[in-house]
């Protein structure tokens, strides 16, 4: 089991270099400055989640396992502000998803991203569609082994946790997992023994930060006290084109077209891009 060294602060005169000799296909552990943020308190934060749709919160169960159903928590009467002031003792996992579109935290995220545009940029492309959310778990809860189709940095802010990354390759992820998730939105991922010994572990504490590779199979588990993490995503013109292609890939199969493997970055797969924009308009996907 391999562990992860922790980096230099993004802020730093090196702050770009662990990012730009990852990025993209290579997590990277680093540093920054927003432990003690006013906004990311757990009494702002429960002012926050009162701000959002309520579609955009979530509350699952803190005793999940990996390979099995991450379900929803029963709520109860608390509502979502009351769940995360009282997480510590609350036995839940919360999510707040979009925290930028609220005007305080919108304003943070331009900073956060821009020392690392040197990076992104030439390699990917410009940015697309950057969101933020938040997670704030009680003590020991585990988010069971999935994927998520984005690049992403999280950002450790309070209590501790251990990130445990994978290649985004079989056995860990198939590429029929991806289609699925293309097609479906599924991400959760099925979970096996010895995969427990082949996760490269990165133990995070309040300031550090970790980049996580595009699809990069994961799971994560918070420490013995409660945690909260600031997530920020992006897509690039390489992500958006892949994930056209994958969500295609079984509609082309049937006729004989269809790939064996996922895109791979530098691939550009315009042509099963196209496919799918046109098989969508005509109602195929």
């Amino acid at each position: 089991m391999a562990v992860a060294r922790h980096g230099t602060t993004i802020w730093g005169s090196t702050h770009g270099d662990r990012f730009a000799d990852a990025y993209p296909l290579a997590s990277a552990t680093l540093r920054h400055r927003l432990a003690d943020h006013p906004l990311f308190t757990l009494p702002a934060l429960a002012d926050a989640a009162g701000k959002l749709p309520a579609s955009d919160v979530e509350r699952r169960v803190a005793d999940a396992a990996n390979g099995c159903d991450f379900a929803m928590a029963s709520a109860g009467e608390a509502s979502v502000g009351d769940s995360v002031r009282a997480i510590a003792t609350g036995r839940q996992w919360v999510m707040l998803r979009g925290i930028e579109r609220l005007p305080h935290y919108r304003e943070v995220l331009p900073p956060l991203m821009a020392d690392l545009d040197g990076a992104i940029v030439p390699r990917t492309g410009a940015r697309r569609s950057l969101r933020a959310f938040i997670f704030v778990s009680a003590p020991g809860t585990l988010t069971p082994f999935h994927f998520d189709a984005e690049y992403n940095i999280l950002f450790q802010i309070a209590g501790d946790k251990a990130f445990a990354t994978y290649p985004s390759s079989p056995p860990f992820l198939s590429l029929a997992n991806r289609e699925a998730h293309h097609r479906a939105g599924e991400n959760m991922l099925p979970w096996r023994p010895e995969f427990e010994a082949a996760a490269t572990i990165h133990h995070l504490a309040p300031a550090d930060a970790l980049y996580v590779p595009y699809s990069a199979p994961h799971w994560v588990r918070a420490g013995a006290s409660a945690s909260i993490s600031l997530s920020v995503t992006w897509q690039s013109d390489w992500s958006l084109a892949a994930a056209e292609a994958l969500a295609v890939n079984p509609l082309l199969r049937r006729i004989g077209l269809g790939t064996s493997r996922p895109p791979a970055w530098t691939e550009r797969p315009r042509l099963r891009a196209l496919a799918a924009r046109a098989a969508r308009r005509v109602g195929l996907l």
